[in-house]
């Protein structure tokens, strides 16, 4: 519906969504979009409504990277000055060259840091060299000074694992047992067994994680319950209660945090407007979180067209966050574009079928 501040009609502005993976229930991710595109309306921060065009291209890894080039290259025709997505790194990494040849902004919120270039921008559900470096920093903290690992076969995993490394380097840790593994292992049972045999202090994943989901039952066949840590691939929790009950014992890196006291009222006013709750995880937070990006985009912009959504992207600074703890704040600038800044990452522990806030990063030893 066209926008009429005095009096005029102005055409709404386009901002596309860009489905490259299997997201389960899409509404998860939409009305949250709608939600934030409206308040930003009704309260004054863009003086046009903002459209919403989806597009659905699964790509990479179960498809060929050519689905998300074509997606999109389809927003792109449609209008879109602005997209969210690709939700992953296999298809941001593929993506990067093809938006800055198109001039449209991308805000993905895929963690690999070969994700760059002059039109690409990230809110990140995670970042590998930050989440490994959070991960060291867990152990040492608890004392676990020799560690067993899972080092998946994956775009991430080598990424993951490269920071690890250091940070275990760094806080004096020991990796005393690495096992290789695919993202569809056919013998995880044999790479649990050879760490236990390590005899470690704790185990560690670097991975997309779905092989986590299967180590549940091996670790209660084997009577074996060691602590243990991952990436964000913990947020698989939230999507199955039998995911849920297969991490009891995980501690992961996660972004919601209940301490964070812009997520009631957040969950309230999605509620009021949707007649349900959303889930309490990370994905309604992160989608509202990057849809009022682009409404903050759209006001400081100069011009509409993408070059200006890209000056306005680099113009936030400090707008507070419902994703991550309560001192997370967005911002961006010429040469950064990765916009969470803060707290934006924390801990949480899979406890009797529940997640619970486990801390922040806190350096385990004095600079």
């Amino acid at each position: 519906m066209p926008s009429k501040p005095h009096g005029r009609e102005f055409d709404p502005v386009k901002i596309g969504f860009l489905i490259d993976m299997d997201v389960g229930v899409k509404d998860n991710f939409i009305q949250p979009f709608l939600l934030a595109f409206e308040e930003a309306y009704e309260r004054g921060v863009t003086n046009r409504r903002i459209e919403l065009v989806v597009e659905e291209s699964s790509a990479l890894p179960r498809r060929s990277a050519k689905y998300a080039v074509d997606g999109f290259r389809s927003l792109v025709d449609q209008g879109v000055i602005g997209v969210i997505g690709p939700l992953i790194s296999d298809n941001s990494i593929v993506l990067a060259p093809f938006i800055d040849e198109w001039e449209v902004p991308a805000l993905t919120w895929c963690g690999t840091e070969r994700y760059h270039g002059e039109y690409c921008f990230n809110l990140g559900n995670g970042g590998c060299g930050e989440e490994a470096m959070l991960m060291a920093a867990w152990l040492a903290r608890n004392g676990h000074r020799r560690v067993g690992v899972f080092n998946e076969i994956s775009p991430n995993g080598e990424e993951y694992f490269q920071y690890f490394r250091w940070g275990c380097d760094q806080y004096g840790i020991k990796i005393i047992g690495l096992e290789t593994i695919t993202q569809t292992p056919d013998d995880l049972e044999s790479s649990v067994r050879a760490l236990r045999e390590a005899r470690p202090d704790a185990l560690a994943y670097m991975g997309y994680g779905y092989p986590t989901i299967l180590m549940g039952p091996v670790f209660k066949s084997l009577g074996w319950n060691p602590p243990r840590i991952m990436t964000t691939a913990f947020q698989f929790c939230y999507a199955r209660p039998e995911w849920m009950e297969a991490l009891e014992g995980w501690t992961g890196i996660d972004q919601y945090c209940e301490e964070n006291l812009l997520v009631v009222p957040f969950l309230d006013r999605f509620e009021k407007r949707f007649g349900r709750r959303p889930h309490t995880n990370t994905v309604p937070l992160l989608s509202y979180d990057s849809a009022r990006v682009y409404c903050e985009a759209i006001r400081q912009a100069p011009i509409l067209p993408g070059p200006g959504i890209k000056a306005g992207l680099e113009r936030i600074r400090f707008m507070p966050s419902i994703t991550g703890g309560p001192r997370t704040h967005i911002g961006g600038g010429p040469h950064d574009h990765k916009l969470f800044h803060g707290d934006w990452l924390l801990y949480r522990r899979v406890e009797g079928g529940r997640t619970v806030f486990a801390g922040f990063f806190e350096p385990p030893v004095s600079p």
